[in-house]
């Protein structure tokens, strides 16, 4: 009895020992009361920013020729570690002389489009104002991306971890599951030169060289402007009316895309009566293929069309902008729905009081011009002030301007997909598609890739110089605004 009474209190009296010790030793060591968790970082510049990849090397250095000003702009929200760390953390080994930090984020993002210098920033924090800068190539946006091969990432705790071990440590703001990218384009019309080619090599014949690209889409929308017909056989008078159709089997390389959504506002759509619009209608259905912008019916053609990705949750909507005789949707008749502006706005309000992002995308006035009119700066404002993420114009020949701020996107024109204009204008030749990039519902980045026509039907990716000279006419119009739109 009383050995087991000794006993009793030697193992209190080790208890209580223990219970004192443990909380100094976590003092003592602060690290190890931290989770270990890993936060990934990307290097961004201002949107109108045309450099697109930067080399390890010079963004080690800050190398001026390549970094502007030879400086970085630093953004992180944590008050417990000073500059000098961060960047170490980073394994960015830079003068920290040369490294200015902002804390708030969106602070340092504000500084960074004020200035023109480039921003080191959490992945989620990205807003659309900011382009993503590769580097040695690699981006955080891009499918093939590794985060446990990246250098810009943050870790806390885990100083015991080996690098093995921090492959299991999730990211604390990066999951792949969450990502979705939407991929908006512009004109396509498969008539004319286009038809001939597609006749004579097969449907798939203008995306030879950017069918990947497109197919590697999430949502991949494509504005159809033209109907398809039973029989679709175009006299030289009506070719030069600009009345056209399209054969149905040119509907394999929608098809073959992995076309997501078809827009189908276009001033085309009705040029074969209402027979032909019926037709393309069926066959969309067949395939599967949701469409808006235009129906049955004009209530029909100005529903949105819903689709969820990795939690993302779009609204895409459309219309045709110009005046009344272009878009013929009526509620007896079928076609393109013509702009009700009032009526959008109030759809775009309801829809993001129900969580769901709009996507508008509008055939409007063709302009040749790389900056807006008056008009469309008006009626793009109002859908995107309504709380439309993106406003994009369809209908455009030729790239034009963006206008850019912390929550909404809008593309005045991205020109032509598949359309036979290379040689009208030397402008007409080129066009971009634009890749959206979403996390956890919310519009993240703006990837713009440009392309170029090699013959009347097909495109091709533009050289870094071709790029750069058409980035720079567009950006020159560009207006990237600081705070919400």
């Amino acid at each position: 009895m009383q050995i087991s009474i000794c006993l009793t209190s030697k193992l209190r009296m080790i208890a209580i020992l223990l219970i004192t010790l443990v909380p100094i030793l976590t003092a003592a060591d602060p690290a190890a009361a931290i989770e270990p968790s890993q936060t990934l970082y990307v290097l961004a510049a201002p949107f109108t920013t045309v450099t697109d990849t930067v080399e390890s090397s010079a963004l080690a250095s800050l190398d001026p020729e390549r970094i502007p000003d030879g400086l970085l702009i630093a953004a992180f929200d944590e008050t417990d570690i000073d500059k000098k760390a961060f960047l170490a953390e980073l394994s960015l080994e830079v003068d920290p002389a040369r490294v200015v930090r902002y804390s708030p984020i969106e602070e340092a993002i504000a500084a960074s489009v004020r200035t023109g210098r480039w921003i080191v920033l959490p992945f989620d924090r990205l807003d659309p104002r900011l382009k993503v800068i590769a580097i040695d190539g690699v981006r955080p946006i891009d499918k093939s991306f590794n985060p446990y091969r990246w250098p810009l990432v943050f870790r806390r705790g885990g100083e015991s971890l080996s690098e093995k071990q921090w492959d299991d440590i999730p990211f604390a703001n990066y999951d792949p599951s969450k990502l979705s990218d939407v991929m908006l384009t512009g004109v396509t019309a498969l008539v004319r030169a286009v038809a001939n080619y597609m006749d004579g090599f097969g449907p798939d014949f203008p995306a030879v060289y950017t069918g990947d690209y497109l197919r590697s889409a999430d949502i991949l929308h494509i504005n159809n402007e033209v109907p398809f017909a039973a029989v679709c056989q175009q006299t030289p008078q009506q070719l030069s009316n600009l009345v056209f159709c399209s054969k149905e089997r040119y509907l394999d390389l929608l098809i073959g895309l992995g076309t997501s959504v078809v827009e189908i506002s276009g001033d085309h759509f009705q040029d074969f009566g209402d027979d032909a619009v019926n037709y393309t209608l069926d066959l969309y259905d067949k395939a599967g293929l949701p469409y808006y912008g235009g129906g049955r019916t004009l209530s029909e053609g100005q529903r949105p069309v819903f689709i969820d990705h990795n939690g993302n949750r779009f609204a895409f909507l459309g219309c045709n902008g110009k005046e009344e005789g272009y878009a013929a949707a009526s509620e007896t008749r079928p076609g393109a729905a013509h702009c009700d502006y009032s009526l959008m706005e109030k759809r775009i309000r309801e829809l993001r009081a129900q969580g769901r992002l709009p996507i508008v995308t509008l055939q409007h006035i063709e302009y040749y011009k790389v900056a807006p009119n008056d008009q469309m700066i008006t009626e793009y404002g109002r859908l995107a002030d309504a709380g439309a993420v993106i406003v994009s114009g369809s209908q455009s020949h030729m790239p034009m301007a963006f206008d850019v701020s912390r929550d909404r996107v809008i593309h005045y024109g991205l020109g032509n997909l598949f359309f036979d204009q290379a040689y009208f204008l030397p402008e007409t030749a080129e066009a971009t598609i634009d890749r959206y990039v979403f996390y956890e519902n919310r519009l993240l980045s703006v990837d713009v890739a440009t392309i170029k026509f090699i013959n009347l039907a097909q495109n091709d990716w533009m050289t870094a110089d071709e790029r750069a000279g058409l980035l720079e006419r567009i950006y020159a119009e560009t207006i990237v605004r600081n705070g919400a739109g």
